[in-house]
């Protein structure tokens, strides 16, 4: 007789467990048991391994269907999903002034936000998004209801409430006291529903909305739970110049963090597009991780992450849709962005050069879809400091999967295939081509969360797909009112789009730079 919540597949199955290798596992059979993976055989083993696991029946895929790992989404923010696809007109820092805080504000209405937390969730593991690291927002009741909603879906999250205590709208900031108050709340609260699929996180926003008080309350809070941290690092020029007059006696953002305790092994800083290669080997050595979110970069950053550098380097590298700034919640977004993101950089260094020779230098930064497959899995896992239970199909780690079908055709699927196309090929297509209508279950922790349009264990098995009623309340919702306060004006001209963006950056930095800066490295 069959273990209980015992269940096996036999079919193929896609990883990347070595960086720039696809690997691929042909008609095997593999059991999961308890939510873990406890049997990998070959499909000849089949017989033997139903006799071992009492099995009355293997699960056996279609042709073009195939098994993945789920994807690892390293920066989120929760309460901006609303807003996606919208406000991407202006740079950073007015941004958040004009539509960040705002919507974030809003959540305050905890009627709504249980709804929006509830179809942000939903949509994340629609796309295939099995683990996410969320930031919420900085007032703790909502984040309370984010959590509770992960829990209720089924997803595995690293969660932490925002904290930031000066530079930002009157209505949208909290004492430094409180705050601390706050995130060790959230924290013991995230802790006490014991569910091994939620860890919290602290989440100093970043360094310009974040006293030194503020954050290095909460390295101590992070150092007593053990807690993962989180926080924007390098974004921006606007972000660095505001440090850089912040903070003048420090020679960049990691040094800050540095120096506030927060550069931990369960760190995990977003965007680093400006980190000197001194910073990403003094993160590496902290064991640190980046978290490269391409699409937001285009939008809100100053500059390209070059991963194949800082993976050299030895720092730790995820991706990250870094919703809202990115305006997609798919990793398949992530993934194709982040190959572009590459040959951005290429095509760069070829029109510094003034040539028309492409070196082995100049490609040195390319990477494929194989090699952003695994940032979105084995490098996110690593990132979260999940590597043991996640990221690949190996005996011992968790079940988070998805079960890609590529046999839609026509209209009813993203992309077509073609007779003579083999698994490879298919799977490819599926990665640089398809979308959500290609998953048709989500698996986390061996329990599948969505099968079709249908969320398992939402009691009401609402889809994801918006119904009437959604869309009424969607519009009954409160609108975000923009805050009244002086207009904070963070940006700088360097990170601004008006004419005064043509200023020497590098000249008006050092003109303000103190005789030394401390390293602290």
């Amino acid at each position: 007789m069959a273990a209980e919540n015992t269940f096996a597949f036999r079919g193929t199955y896609y990883h990347t467990p070595t960086y720039g290798r696809l690997d691929v596992l042909r008609d095997v059979v593999l059991v999961v048991q308890e939510g873990k993976i406890v049997r990998i055989a070959n499909g000849h083993e089949e017989t033997e391994v139903q006799e071992e696991f009492g099995l009355a029946e293997v699960r056996q895929l279609k042709a073009g269907q195939y098994f993945m790992p789920g994807f690892i989404d390293t920066h989120v923010h929760a309460p901006q999903y609303q807003f996606t696809g919208t406000g991407t007109d202006v740079p950073l820092m007015e941004w958040l002034r004009k539509y960040t805080f705002p919507a974030e504000c809003s959540f305050q209405d905890l009627e709504a936000a249980r709804h929006r937390y509830s179809l942000l969730v939903k949509r994340f593991l629609a796309n295939g998004t099995t683990t996410a690291m969320y930031y919420g927002s900085l007032h703790l009741q909502p984040n309370l209801v984010l959590v509770d909603s992960i829990e209720r879906l089924g997803q595995r999250a690293v969660v932490g409430k925002v904290n930031m205590d000066r530079l930002s709208a009157d209505d949208y900031i909290e004492d430094t006291a409180d705050g601390l108050r706050d995130a060790e709340e959230f924290v013991t609260y995230t802790l006490g529903k014991k569910c091994s699929r939620i860890q919290p996180c602290i989440t100093p926003r970043f360094i310009p909305t974040c006293t030194p008080e503020l954050m290095k309350g909460l390295a101590e809070i992070a150092q007593k739970y053990g807690c993962h941290i989180q926080s924007h690092i390098s974004e921006c020029c606007g972000e660095v110049n505001c440090v850089r007059e912040m903070h003048p006696e420090y020679a960049s953002d990691a040094a800050v963090f540095e120096e506030m305790g927060l550069l931990t092994n369960r760190t995990v800083m977003a965007h680093g597009t400006l980190l000197s290669d001194d910073d990403i080997r003094h993160l590496a050595r902290r064991g640190t991780a980046v978290s490269h979110c391409p699409l937001s970069n285009f939008f809100l950053g100053d500059a390209f992450f070059k991963v194949n550098h800082a993976l050299s380097l030895g720092l730790k590298v995820g991706l990250g849709t870094d919703v809202a700034g990115g305006i997609s919640p798919s990793m398949l977004s992530a993934q194709r962005m982040a190959v572009v993101n590459s040959r951005c950089i290429r095509a760069h260094k070829l029109a510094v050069s003034g040539g028309t020779t492409v070196t082995p230098e100049m490609e040195k930064d390319v990477i494929t879809f194989k090699e952003a497959l695994w940032l979105a899995t084995v490098g996110g896992a690593q990132a979260l400091d999940l590597a043991d239970v996640v990221g690949t199909f190996e005996v011992g780690k968790d079940f988070d999967a998805l079960l890609v079908d590529t046999n839609l055709s026509g209209t009813s699927g993203p992309f077509d295939v073609f007779e003579g196309e083999d698994d490879d090929q298919r799977f490819e297509k599926f990665i640089n081509l398809g979308d959500d209508r290609n998953l048709i279950e989500v698996y986390v922790q061996g329990v599948c969360v969505k099968r079709g349009d249908e969320f398992l264990l939402d009691g009401s098995n609402v889809s994801v797909k918006a119904t009437e009623d959604d869309s009424d309340r969607i519009m009954s919702a409160p609108t975000p009112v923009e805050p009244e306060a002086a207009y904070l004006d963070l940006a700088h001209r360097a990170d601004s789009s008006d004419e005064a963006a043509s200023v020497d950056v590098g000249a008006a930095a050092e003109q303000s730079e103190p005789p030394t800066k401390r390293s602290r490295f």
